[in-house]
């Protein structure tokens, strides 16, 4: 529940500075909900005792993870921002083009901030 609450915050700093009406709001608690499920699809029994250790978990899995924060993320985002579904084509491109940058970046920050084990 805190980590819904914090997410609520986050999104409103943004939409605040932005003006953009919470609609980053509304992206974050939504992933914020969504994220136990996607760690339990991304990590399996893993989540399931609680002992996921970020930087011990093998890639793929750790992109599953990503990418489906990152998609659903910005699907509600564009949806929102756009708010016409007869522009779904545009929603679509806009969350597939932002996706692959996002990921890009995480993936990019993951591994210039991650520990190497010697």
């Amino acid at each position: 529940m805190l980590f819904v609450f914090l997410s609520f915050i986050i999104g409103l700093l943004v939409d605040v500075f932005s003006d953009t009406g919470g609609i980053h709001a509304t992206a974050c608690v939504t992933v914020a909900f969504i994220r136990p499920a996607a760690l339990k699809f991304s990590f399996g029994t893993i989540y399931d005792h609680q002992s996921v250790k970020f930087n011990a978990i093998d890639t793929g899995q750790r992109l599953t993870y990503m990418a489906i924060l990152i998609v659903i993320h910005h699907l509600i985002l564009f949806l929102l921002e756009i708010f016409n579904l007869s522009k779904i084509i545009l929603i679509l491109k806009n969350t597939v083009f932002s996706c692959i940058f996002t990921l890009f970046l995480c993936v990019l920050a993951t591994i210039l901030f991650s520990k190497t084990s010697k």
